[in-house]
């Protein structure tokens, strides 16, 4: 984005702010959708104000930013540090230089410890690091030798992720033309296996599906989605929840930048679910959670009985071996966890 373009959308970011100023209490702040460390010092810096100008930000719970290696200089750290921000996202996803350049990062994995040990120096005591595993054709020990360079680094947080392949990118035109070799689903079940077993016995507690944290250290923005509880995002494509209503801002910057200005319907899709379909994505993303969701909690927050609504589904899965019910609580089993997504479809 041209220079001028990021001021007038910093300058829409914040009208958007000072329009609901008052209206909602933020618990999390979480700078993200991208790479907002691609903006210079000076922008970095002004966003940052307006978020502490318009946001309590010292009474938050979690303030966060997530971070690109290859975008993060010496002066945009110092702009974190002078602001009140205590955990920082870094997007490394492999300490394989080959891997990523197949993905098209801009940075190394050299890069990537240094911006690590430099946060560290300034600092930072809540840094959490996303990689990604199920490259095409990549072995085994290649993801085991990325998890044991990501411990050295001792962050306090993990995501771990599968490679999504997302249509329109350079690597699905490479898979479909047979340059590149996907990874069967055994090959991507072993890598999860692996990195549960291996991480947990380095001290993390697997508490989602592809994150693992140090006690304490759970990422409390994203629980927030979990748990299905409300949010309200700020700019351009940003997604909302708020009185059971999801909606999503004008993803365009220009458009959006437009309407802020002449304060137009920022809104360009919205939907609110019947009961018996929110009650469904209560449950669906309570067992992202590996503590899941107990029954009472399904109903104090859905107005269902778990079992009269999904008992045929349960008593399924449960002889499946994916997940544990007791009738207090509900959670997906190891071997449900590896499956995740086949267990999730049964309550849509």
């Amino acid at each position: 984005m041209k220079s001028q373009i990021v001021d007038e959308y910093l300058n829409a970011i914040e009208n958007e702010l000072q329009a609901i100023n008052g209206k909602y209490s933020f618990t999390t702040v979480f700078i993200g959708g991208g790479t907002p460390t691609v903006l210079n010092e000076i922008q970095l810096r002004k966003l940052l104000n307006i978020i502490s100008e318009h946001v309590d930000v010292s009474n938050l719970k979690e303030y966060a930013i997530e971070v690109n290696p290859g975008t993060l200089n010496e002066e945009k750290v110092l702009a974190l540090k002078d602001s009140c921000i205590g955990r920082i996202s870094i997007g490394i996803q492999s300490f394989n230089d080959k891997y990523l350049k197949l993905l098209g990062r801009i940075h190394t994995a050299n890069e990537a410890r240094d911006v690590f040990s430099n946060l560290r120096k300034k600092g930072f005591s809540n840094i959490s690091i996303d990689l990604i595993y199920g490259y095409p054709s990549q072995h085994l020990h290649e993801w085991k030798t990325d998890l044991r360079e990501c411990i050295i680094l001792d962050p306090e947080h993990i995501s771990a992720y599968c490679l999504s392949y997302e249509q329109g990118t350079p690597l699905v035109g490479m898979t479909d033309s047979g340059k590149l070799k996907k990874l069967s689903e055994e090959e991507e079940l072993d890598m999860y296996e692996h990195t549960n077993d291996f991480l947990s016995n380095k001290g993390y507690m697997h508490y989602e599906i592809s994150n693992f944290a140090k006690p304490g250290k759970e990422c409390q923005h994203n629980t927030v989605y979990w748990e299905n509880r409300e949010y309200i995002g700020i700019g351009a494509g940003a997604f909302s929840y708020i009185n059971g209503e999801r909606y999503c801002s004008i993803n365009n910057v220009k458009e959006y930048i437009s309407a802020v200005k002449s304060k137009k319907n920022l809104i360009c899709f919205s939907e609110k679910l019947p009961q018996e379909k929110r009650a469904s994505e209560i449950l669906i993303m309570a067992l992202r959670m590996t503590s899941g969701i107990s029954a009472k909690e399904f109903f104090d927050r859905s107005g269902y009985n778990l079992t009269e609504l999904f008992g045929t589904q349960l008593n399924i899965l449960m002889q499946a071996g994916l997940i544990n019910f007791d009738d207090e609580r509900i959670k997906l089993t190891r071997k449900g966890l590896s499956v995740a997504d086949s267990v999730m479809i049964e309550f849509v």
